[in-house]
């Protein structure tokens, strides 16, 4: 018995120091798959996805300048039918149970119009499960 666990004791300190690592090359992505769902569902005005998604503590700062909460988000009106959206050159961070995302989110208005915006997004994981914290985004 004693034997075993000579052996089996470094095993076990090896998993659980690698298990950290582990968890952030599975999270990143989770976050980018995140990202787009989120895309989707506000192109969409899917609010059962967005209420998932969205922390009850988010935070939104607009391209504006102007602060929104959730509730607002969850209230604001549809983008113009046919208009889409792209995100292009994410990158995401992951720290334990925080994340960062930062990429651009390429916008096309139905009358051809365009606008890219610069964005940052914050994660953070409670009771197992991501969750979207805070957005800050500016045109480019």
């Amino acid at each position: 018995m004693k034997f075993h666990m000579f052996f089996e004791a470094p095993l076990l300190a090896a998993f659980a120091f690698s298990a950290p690592v582990f968890a952030m090359q599975n999270d990143e992505p989770v976050i980018r798959q995140m990202e787009q769902t989120w895309l989707q569902a506000s192109m969409h005005r899917d609010r059962d996805t967005l209420e998932a998604l969205l922390d009850d503590s988010y935070r939104e700062v607009t391209p504006s300048g102007v602060t929104r909460t959730k509730s607002d988000v969850l209230s604001a009106p549809p983008l113009p039918a046919g208009s889409t959206q792209t995100l292009q050159n994410v990158a995401v961070h992951v720290d334990g149970d925080r994340a960062v995302a930062v990429g651009e989110d390429h916008f096309m208005a139905p009358n051809g119009q365009s606008a890219v915006f610069a964005f940052k997004d914050d994660f953070v994981r409670r009771d197992g499960q991501w969750r979207i914290v805070g957005s800050w985004m500016s045109r480019k």
